[in-house]
């Protein structure tokens, strides 16, 4: 692997050099593979019934969580059964019984302000090269849902139907297949209009075309199988927690490596982004939450807005979402309104990025492989903020989308970072 040497001149560090291409080399050998889907009890039994994973860099309490992420852990409580009715769960989150818990410290992918409990049904990823594993909820649709904050009782009967008759069956389809190559199918999609991220319509359409055969020899009745199909064929972001589970299992096989300046998480808490990097481990590096720009949907605007949140930044760290923009021109609006702009920010993040992934290519840019490997210390070096697509949903718990842009993850994480490793080294 090949590493270029700093663009202004200044004088490499050559074991970091050597560290980082290994971190590199790590991602771009991992082998992520959909194997099961089960309840999160079963593989972190660790979890008692009070613990909610959230999205981002753990939070001080519930006091700290924005509304949207509120509404969100008060249906699930009800939902799992804690408790009887929105009124007593918001009675046990204020008492501070519960134990809030950052996701991505627990080897999990949480989709914006969805929560996860012991007994969420979670997607099962596991890197067959590092051995390394990560979860992540199944996706409920646009739409009402409870990663949005909505709460009431539509929504909570249709995540029953998510959590209970499609992961049952599509679990049983799954295990049968004896496991779904995703980075296959994400490799496939970004020459068909994806970049990862905020756009997964190839991606979830290879995935029914994967998946149907192993439903059709299931065993379930041809009704059952029916309604998951046409559940898979409706929901054009199925794949979305799949690609994050993905690039969190290979990121996992990047992490703890002495000295290395690689990004190996981003995501947000709504209050707070924070970034992990290779070289500190389970090391949190925060700065204020940024503004996110894009377009909404008629009939809002920014005032309306919550501030970001979620795990899905994990999927720029693999070079993909905003890194492959180049690969979606039908989401070039959200970024400035023209291709060539959104190609633009493709190519910025070369800048600060190691090495090229060969097998996620850009056709837009002659194929060239993306960005992959964020390097804390040119982000810091050149000033470039890496970044990052996202959905926007309403300030009000329930509201749900009401648009679509990019943010840049604040510099601040970085000069954290890497002033750590090096005090550390």
């Amino acid at each position: 692997m090949n590493v270029p040497p700093p663009s202004d001149g200044q004088p490499s560090n050559p074991n970091r050099d050597h560290v980082n291409a290994l971190a590199a080399q790590r991602i771009i050998d991992s082998k992520p593979f959909l194997v099961d889907i089960k309840q999160v009890g079963e593989i972190l039994p660790e979890l008692g019934q009070y613990d909610v994973l959230h999205a981002g860099p753990p939070l001080s309490g519930w006091d700290e969580a924005t509304d949207v992420l509120k509404g969100s852990i008060l249906g699930a409580l009800v939902h799992t059964g804690l408790v009887a009715d929105l009124q007593e769960a918001e009675l046990l989150s204020r008492s501070g019984s519960l134990n809030l818990l950052s996701a991505s410290d627990h080897q999990v992918a949480a989709t914006y302000a969805g929560v996860i409990t012991r007994r969420t049904p979670v997607f099962v990823v596991e890197n067959r090269v590092a051995g390394t594993v990560a979860l992540t909820a199944l996706n409920e649709g646009r739409g009402k849902a409870l990663r949005y904050g909505s709460n009431d009782a539509q929504t909570l009967e249709h995540l029953g139907w998510i959590e209970g008759e499609l992961a049952r069956i599509l679990g049983t389809a799954v295990r049968a297949s004896g496991g779904i190559d995703l980075f296959a199918i994400l490799s496939q999609a970004l020459h068909m209009g994806d970049e990862g991220h905020s756009r997964q319509k190839a991606a979830s359409a290879l995935f029914a075309s994967i998946i149907a055969p192993h439903l059709c020899g299931s065993g379930h009745s041809p009704e059952e199988i029916m309604l998951v199909m046409r559940t898979l064929a409706e929901n054009e972001i199925f794949f979305l927690p799949l690609a994050m589970a993905a690039c969190k299992a290979t990121m996992e096989a990047a992490k703890d490596i002495s000295n290395s300046t690689i990004v190996t998480c981003m995501c947000t808490n709504g209050v707070r982004f924070g970034i992990k990097i290779s070289g500190a481990g389970e090391e949190w590096f925060t700065a204020p939450v940024p503004e996110v720009r894009g377009q909404y949907f008629k009939g809002f605007k920014l005032t309306d807005a919550t501030s970001v949140i979620g795990d899905s930044e994990i999927i720029e760290t693999m070079g993909l979402g905003a890194f492959a923009m180049a690969a979606a021109p039908a989401l070039a609006r959200y970024v400035g309104g023209t291709f060539e702009n959104a190609t633009k920010i493709s190519e910025g993040m070369y800048a600060i990025t190691t090495v090229e992934h060969p097998e996620f290519t850009l056709p837009a840019l002659n194929f060239r492989g993306v960005p992959l490997g964020i390097d804390t210390e040119l982000v810091v070096r050149h000033s470039i903020e890496p970044v990052f697509s996202t959905g926007i949903a309403h300030r009000n718990a329930g509201a749900g989308q009401i648009g679509a842009g990019f943010g840049r993850v604040p510099l601040q994480c970085f000069a954290a970072a890497l002033e750590y490793v090096d005090k550390k080294n």
